[in-house]
């Protein structure tokens, strides 16, 4: 689980490692529990609600042994397959930025109307709205958000939501 804390299942015979930074309901039923840096301190691209890439900077360091997600992913590599994917975090985002870039001349080129055996899936994806404010354990154990999150309540209990 890479900083996955919402996740509900019953956990059986299943050996489970969490990678995240403030360890909330995934670390409490992991096996293994690898440090990592909150995204307030990585650098790293993120993806906005509109799908749009955005460049974000730390704005501190991880503390203690935690280390960026990329570089726990690339020690392990070391380990398993005795070899690292990216000498360094400049190479990883090269080669990311590259296949955004072929994948969005590939998509661009192609012609859609031409495509044969689509198959669409109907999904419905339900978010519970008032814990969109609570989405992470450092959403929940923020003061804002409680804020937040109470003001949304009381703006739907007006009446004035639409």
């Amino acid at each position: 689980m890479l900083g996955q804390d919402n996740l509900e299942f019953n956990k059986q015979n299943e050996f489970i490692i969490y990678q995240g930074s403030h360890g909330d309901k995934g670390a409490e039923i992991a096996d293994l529990i690898l440090p990592g840096a909150a995204y307030t301190e990585q650098n790293g691209y993120f993806t906005n609600l509109e799908g749009r890439l955005q460049k974000a900077y730390k704005a501190s360091y991880p503390p203690g042994e935690s280390k960026e997600d990329w570089l726990i992913i690339n020690e392990l590599s070391k380990i398993i397959n005795e070899k690292k994917i990216f000498n360094n975090k400049e190479e990883l985002e090269s080669s990311m930025l590259n296949y955004l870039n072929l994948y969005k001349e590939k998509n661009l080129t192609k012609n859609y109307s031409e495509q044969t055996n689509l198959n669409f899936f109907s999904e419905k994806i339900l978010i519970k709205d008032n814990d969109y404010y609570y989405s992470n354990p450092i959403a929940r154990a923020s003061k804002t958000m409680f804020y937040c999150r109470k003001e949304k309540i009381n703006f739907k209990a007006t009446g004035t939501e639409g």
